[in-house]
């Protein structure tokens, strides 16, 4: 992920280079990379915390109690302790895309759609609507059994306790 938003960076300041765009396109652009490298950074640290994940006992215990069913719901969970975590970068980059996508309406640029798409889709990937359509499907009861869970409030790895929960995906 670190790599695409690289990419995405030097396509903005190639773009910057060759386009005629307005001073406020300009600064708004500009608010954009910098909210995406603070998001980055912010976003390493949350990854490391995933990948440094160990499923306590207590909690295995508490998931083993719940349906196979459950581990479909994993991914917003994960999402979610992913978003928490990278607070407020992840708010800040979010209002420099809305900044930006609204200042194109104004200078109406192909280019600057295209970095917008792009940075969207990899921050906020449309993957996260089943996830949390699956999440609503679920009982009362079994939400708040998950949410009483600790170690699903901060990044994990929902692999980790697939495999030591319900077995390896079939």
């Amino acid at each position: 992920m670190l790599n695409k938003c690289i990419v995405i960076f030097f396509l903005f300041i190639s773009f910057m280079a060759k386009a005629e765009i307005s001073e406020d396109g300009k600064y708004a652009t500009l608010m954009l990379q910098v909210n995406l490298a603070k998001y980055e950074n912010k976003s390493s640290h949350c990854f490391k915390q995933v990948t440094d994940f160990i499923l306590p006992e207590s909690d295995m215990l508490k998931l083993k109690q719940m349906p196979r069913e459950t581990a479909g719901v994993l991914g917003k969970l994960f999402d979610d302790a992913l978003y928490n975590c990278a607070q407020p970068e992840v708010f800040n980059l979010a209002r420099a895309i809305l900044t930006l996508q609204e200042q194109n309406k104004v200078e109406k640029s192909q280019a600057i759609s295209e970095q917008i798409k792009n940075i969207r889709l990899l921050v906020f990937p449309k993957s996260t609507v089943a996830s949390a359509r699956e999440y609503e499907n679920l009982t009362e009861n079994i939400k708040t059994q998950l949410e009483s869970i600790e170690s699903l409030k901060k990044p994990f790895n929902p692999m980790v306790i697939i495999e030591k929960v319900w077995g390896a995906p079939q």
